[in-house]
């Protein structure tokens, strides 16, 4: 099933309307869709939707299907993060169906006489042979994950303080019918569901697994989050965020498009879950580090996630570098975990930024003592969120970048992988610098830290032609 040309076409002309009306589409939709099935707002991130951030989510990445309906292969890498955010919320076929109806409802409210019967079968089958995407993909991962089906049952074995002022905390969490846990990759999270008090749903959020695959447990770290009215670098001084993600971190995990069901990004801060600017306190994080106890049961589903290393043996010699900010660790620690435990002689720099307090710095120094062939480097900006906002690049949060010395970064070796995980404006000043000093694109993995952050690689687009 694919488009004609003249289909194609007519979803093509509907951008420039998009482009004006995009976010009342997404909000009239929203806003019918749950009035109709409330059940549905167990999936949604109540915080990103009363910001605002879920519908520029959705209207980003139909914006972004809508541009490119003709070379669909151009989305690949989009549709796999939705895909893994999908899974991870356990997203099911028949939701495509109401989503659907009320997403094709909403473009009519919104489109008026644009909305001719021409442009609402194009649009129809577009929207389908995207879900058929997504729920081919959506299958295949769902096989892959073996006896582990749903949500899963996880009582928390420990807590432990990540930081002086006790405001990052590492969740060890094991499954309460015992079962030995299989592999994750590296850099991959994991959703976690509670019922908040008062809110009548429950909400579910996405963390990066902290440390490398055992098969008793999991580690996920989490920051608190402090109420805050002041506009936030990390999004340009957007408030509220329409940057994130990491996940995390991401972190964006991925905007929604065909179920437009997943709250969309995780936390700037260390796997938080929860978008931080001009917000109230962390619900989740917050409820995670005050009330939940050792003993206590959470529900889990399985591991996903794009963003992750790549352990092959051939793999084992390339030089890694490592780049994290803020909650950016997390997944990087992951990796650099199982590096140090299955490939000690592969060549690794750990390149580490905080704003305040550095955390699991006397750990990776640890492991840099038993291996020579770990770098490390640590810097702490010392910028407050108001002076972020208020800075240039040139005297703000690009100040890191005199931290990052060459011979760390691996330059001359093509082979060379590098992970980066961070806030918006260091992903940017990140890819930039890479790109300047000749790395090219397909060497770079980014954790998307940004809620329908799509324009990422722009930096590195001038190096695209000499790759191909």
């Amino acid at each position: 099933m694919a488009l004609s040309y003249q289909q194609a076409k007519l979803v093509k002309g509907t951008v420039p309307i998009l482009k004006e009306h995009g976010e009342h589409i997404a909000t009239v939709f929203y806003k019918t869709m749950l009035k109709d099935h409330p059940e549905l707002n167990d999936y949604f991130n109540s915080v990103h939707m009363r910001s605002g951030m879920q519908p520029r989510a959705l209207t980003s990445l139909i914006l972004s299907f809508a541009a490119n309906v003709s070379h669909l292969s151009e989305l690949g890498t989009k549709l796999e993060r939705v895909a893994n955010k999908h899974v991870s919320l356990g997203i099911q076929p028949d939701q495509y169906e109401i989503v659907g109806k009320y997403l094709m409802r909403a473009l009519a409210a919104v489109l008026g006489a644009a909305m001719t019967e021409e442009v609402r079968v194009a649009w129809t089958k577009a929207y389908w042979i995207m879900a058929n995407m997504l729920m081919s993909r959506e299958v295949q991962l769902y096989k892959s994950f073996g006896t582990w089906t749903g949500w899963r049952k996880f009582y928390i074995s420990g807590k432990t303080p990540e930081s002086p002022e006790n405001d990052i905390i590492s969740f060890r969490l094991k499954p309460l019918d015992g079962t030995p846990l299989a592999d994750f990759l590296p850099g991959q999270y994991v959703s976690i569901r509670l019922r908040v008090p008062g809110s009548g749903y429950l909400q579910s959020r996405q963390y990066s697994l902290s440390d490398a695959p055992r098969p008793d447990s999991f580690r996920i770290t989490v920051k608190r989050l402090l109420a805050r009215d002041d506009a936030c670098a990390y999004c340009d001084g957007e408030s509220p965020a329409g940057s994130l993600n990491s996940g995390l971190s991401g972190h964006s995990r991925g905007s929604s498009f065909s179920t437009a069901v997943a709250s969309t990004a995780k936390g700037h801060y260390f796997g938080s879950g929860e978008d931080h600017c001009s917000r109230p306190q962390g619900i989740v994080s917050n409820l995670l580090l005050d009330q939940m106890q050792v003993g206590d049961v959470l529900e889990l589903t399985h591991p996903v996630g794009e963003f992750h290393l790549n352990t092959s043996p051939d793999h084992g010699s390339m030089p890694l570098v490592l780049i994290s900010a803020g909650n950016g660790v997390t997944p990087l620690l992951s990796m650099l975990n199982t590096i140090s435990e299955k490939q000690l002689e592969r060549p690794v720099s750990w390149i580490q930024g905080s704003q305040n307090t550095i955390p699991f710095e006397e750990h990776v120094k640890g492991l840099a003592k038993k291996n020579p062939k770990l770098r490390t480097t640590f810097f702490n900006t010392g910028f407050g969120v108001q002076d972020l906002a208020e800075s240039s690049d040139s005297d703000g949060f690009g100040y890191y970048l005199e931290w990052l010395k060459p011979e760390d970064m691996y330059f001359g070796n093509k082979s060379t992988e590098y992970y980066i995980c961070g806030p918006r404006r260091f992903m940017l000043d990140m890819a930039s610098y890479l790109s300047t000093n000749g790395v090219m694109p397909s060497q770079v993995r980014h954790e998307l830290h940004a809620t329908g952050f799509f324009e990422l690689e722009a930096p590195m687009e001038a190096n695209r032609q000499k790759e191909t």
